[in-house]
């Protein structure tokens, strides 16, 4: 995938941040997308709002994509986010078998366990294209933004 291709996918994610952000929950979204970059599906946190603690973006777009479009496998998809994802959302990225995962700002240091996206991928069997960093400056300002403006969940 070019950098603009990624970019305009991390864009998509920020949106759906922002939309998380501006009901209270955890500034983060996500997007699946097809080989030729074409948005699929869209989601955003919903820990706070769901009373969910397992309701992160990834997460959401997973159960999406199954419940919506039927989708258990993400072979030759990519997932785009503008935060890198944790630990659980990795896994969960690894099990739907995703073909790449784009993402923007790092992962935050109070992330626990702290254990990265290159980690997890390195230890799966399964080979996930890995293309961090994409408009992570403007990512983490949008993160540090909404955490800011009040309290929300990890």
């Amino acid at each position: 995938m070019d950098r603009a291709a990624a970019e305009a996918l991390v864009r998509e994610a920020q949106a759906q941040a922002a939309l998380a952000a501006g009901r209270g929950d955890a500034p983060f979204g996500a997007v699946l997308a097809d080989a030729d970059g074409r948005v699929l599906l869209r989601a955003a946190n919903a820990q706070a709002s769901a009373s969910d603690p397992t309701a992160h973006a990834e997460i959401m777009l997973i159960r999406l994509a199954a419940r919506e479009a039927g989708l258990a496998v993400f072979d030759g998809l990519t997932v785009a986010t503008n935060a890198e994802p944790c630990s659980m959302c990795l896994s969960g990225l690894v099990k739907s078998r995703v073909a790449a995962i784009v993402y923007g700002a790092p992962q935050e240091p109070h992330a626990d366990p702290a254990i990265g996206a290159e980690e997890v991928v390195a230890r799966s069997r399964h080979r996930i294209e890995l293309t961090g960093g994409v408009l992570a400056a403007e990512c983490a300002a949008q993160i540090a933004a909404a955490r800011r403006d009040g309290p929300v969940p990890d």
